[in-house]
């Protein structure tokens, strides 16, 4: 939008000074037709383009009165509109006196049909831009004014029928629109300068609405520039509202920014910020810039059932531009964080991610297969700190807090630190996206500390009879857009080891299927039994895990798991079973099978007929201090 306001500044200039340069040519020629004759001389060789004016009258006065008819300047070649500017006609009142001393002064100034075409190619040049006219882009930077005192004086200016379009091939941008004009005092709510646009951008709908102040009331550097812009894209709403003292600047106001839509990442488009996928948000705060910095402070952000403030900073001086800000939340729910990795966060989720939820559930798949757009990683650079003091997750992912340090530069993401305050203990280590490959790649090195098993078990029968701490260590490396195709080509290991604690006694029974034990704990109810220990090492190879090392160690078994999972198609081939220490009157002397989709698997015995039999037991204990080392030194 500043852009757009800075060309439609530049253009109005640029016709100012025409005028004034006509003033100026009447006092050394006599004919109108000659004056009109040289000026499109010079136009030409100014702007490289073809410049007509059909007629030209001047009316001789201390305040002259010129009047051009029938103006236009052609397009560039590429350009799809035949002018890129034209004009049914062009009258001002010229104060001749204060060109003497450089300034101008413009009683009235009226345009009748104006018509601005500005456009920009797929190459990412412009119908403006000093590539394609040196001299006219050069003039333009000159008589655009740097600050309020600088505007031409314009005591009245009208518009009338002026039509504005925007084209950009490139991000598939298509707009046009209306500029119209009250008169007025200046601060009168009559006096008014207003711009209005529809169209398309990205196949969706657009449309802009910018009320501000008249040309008048920025000469007057005493009074507060007011200024409204009101813009929709799809079910995006975009307003920036309120008073500044210098315009050109955008310093010295209190300018509220306001946003809101069902999912940030559809931001992008419109504002070329890679915002991350969320549920439904609103975020305000107020809007200043020094140079090319542009702040947002006493940002307030809500995102579905989060709270999130702090402040945001966007430099657009560097190339890539660069955001920085600095988050913190004091009520984070961790659901709301699910469609970072394609995932629905429920019932506050658009409708298009419930839908994707639902087939990602029908399908019988535990990761998502939404593709996320990491490749806009390559826009813009980033400095993002998250503290979430406080963290609402489910009961089955104990994560009470959250440090994020994310870090964007030349496509690649990385998150150092990344820490999550979970059952007790952390989850901590780094992430990193590598976003320059047409396929990303993502590597993570997490570590778990003292993180209470039970905690997994809240508000189920198996929190009171479940203890122990788990340590452990994840190292992941895969290729993909979204996390089923990462999961599904995974490289890497899974260590996760407990010494200590206890289980529910059910579980254990249940997995080797001791009858008479099972019976007894569903009449009499569950119980805690002690473990050594417990380990798991699980490899990763293009996606296929194996399970190596993985077992609970209990003073009546020892549970082994064993088989592999495919990531690729979600699902798991494994087996259970287990090694009595002690004898038993009835077992079952059968392994559990544990088949099908990763996120509803099937379990089955073994054996078709399984015949219950004494276990005499005599399976050793494990050397659990042993184990645990090695398993964790790995």
């Amino acid at each position: 939008m500043r852009r757009a306001l800075k060309i439609i500044g530049g253009v109005f200039c640029a016709l100012v000074l025409l005028i004034a340069a006509a003033g100026c040519a009447a006092y050394f020629f006599l004919t109108s037709d000659y004056v009109r004759g040289q000026l499109e001389s010079e136009a030409d060789k100014a702007t490289g383009r073809t410049t007509k004016i059909g007629k030209l009258a001047i009316d001789w006065g201390w305040t002259t009165n010129i009047r051009l008819e029938d103006v236009q300047i052609s397009n560039t070649d590429w350009g799809k509109a035949p002018q890129m500017f034209a004009a049914k006609e062009i009258e001002a009142d010229l104060r001749l006196p204060p060109l003497l001393h450089m300034n101008i002064e413009l009683p009235r100034l009226r345009l009748v049909n104006p018509v601005l075409s500005l456009e920009k190619s797929a190459d990412d040049e412009f119908n403006w831009s000093p590539g394609q006219s040196p001299v006219a882009a050069g003039a333009a930077r000159q008589a655009t004014p740097s600050n309020r005192g600088q505007t031409p004086l314009v005591g009245r200016l009208e518009i009338a029928n002026g039509r504005l379009s925007y084209r950009d091939a490139k991000r598939h941008l298509d707009l046009d629109g209306t500029v119209q004009t009250a008169t007025g005092k200046a601060g009168a709510d009559s006096d008014r300068a207003e711009l209005s646009m529809k169209g398309m951008l990205e196949k969706d709908p657009l449309t802009l609405h910018f009320t501000g102040g008249s040309v008048l009331m920025l000469r007057d550097t005493d009074v507060p520039y007011p200024l409204d812009l009101e813009v929709h894209y799809g079910d995006t709403q975009l307003t920036v509202k309120g008073k500044i003292q210098d315009p050109f600047k955008f310093k010295g106001g209190d300018v509220v920014l306001s946003l809101s839509g069902p999912d940030m990442s559809r931001v992008y488009p419109l504002l070329g910020i890679p915002g991350p996928p969320t549920p439904p948000y609103q975020l305000s705060g107020h809007l200043n810039r020094d140079k090319s910095l542009w702040r947002v402070d006493d940002l307030v952000w809500h995102v579905g059932k989060s709270d999130i403030s702090g402040s945001l900073k966007i430099d657009q001086g560097p190339k890539p531009a660069k955001l920085t800000a600095d988050l913190v939340s004091q009520n984070l729910v961790f659901d709301d964080l699910a469609p970072l990795v394609g995932a629905s966060p429920g019932e506050h989720g658009t409708q298009e991610q419930k839908e994707e939820s639902q087939q990602t559930k029908a399908k019988g798949q535990l990761f998502p297969d939404v593709p996320l757009h990491v490749e806009r990683l390559r826009a813009m650079s980033m400095d993002v700190t998250l503290d979430a003091k406080k963290v609402t997750a489910p009961d089955y992912l104990p994560v009470s807090s959250i440090l994020a340090h994310v870090v964007v530069d030349n496509g690649k993401l990385h998150i150092q630190p990344l820490k999550l305050g979970m059952g007790g203990g952390t989850l901590s280590g780094d992430l990193s996206i590598d976003a320059k490959p047409d396929t990303p790649k993502v590597q993570t090195d997490l570590k778990a500390r003292d993180i209470a098993l039970a905690e997994f078990f809240r508000n189920s029968k198996y929190f009171n009879t479940t203890a122990g701490k788990v340590d452990g260590r994840i190292q992941i490396t895969g290729n993909g857009k979204s996390l089923a195709a990462v999961m599904g080509s995974a490289d890497g290991s899974i260590a996760l080891a407990m010494q200590g604690g206890a289980i529910s006694n059910l579980m254990t029974s249940l997995a080797n299927l001791q009858l008479d034990r099972a019976l007894i704990i569903y009449v009499t109810g569950d119980n805690r039994i002690p473990l050594n220990c417990a380990t798991s090492k699980m490899t990763l190879d293009h996606g296929t895990v194996s399970f190596d090392r993985t077992l609970l160690d209990t003073a009546n078994s020892v549970l082994h798991l064993g088989g592999k999972a495919t990531l690729g198609d979600q699902t798991l081939d494994s087996w259970l079973s287990a090694d009595p220490k002690k004898p038993d009157l009835i077992d079952l002397h059968s392994a559990v099978l544990i088949k099908g989709k990763l996120r509803d698997p099937d379990i089955s015995l073994s054996k078709k007929i399984p015949i219950p039999a004494p276990e005499l037991g005599g399976s050793k204990d494990v050397r659990c201090d042993q184990a645990v080392k090695d398993l964790l030194s790995d």
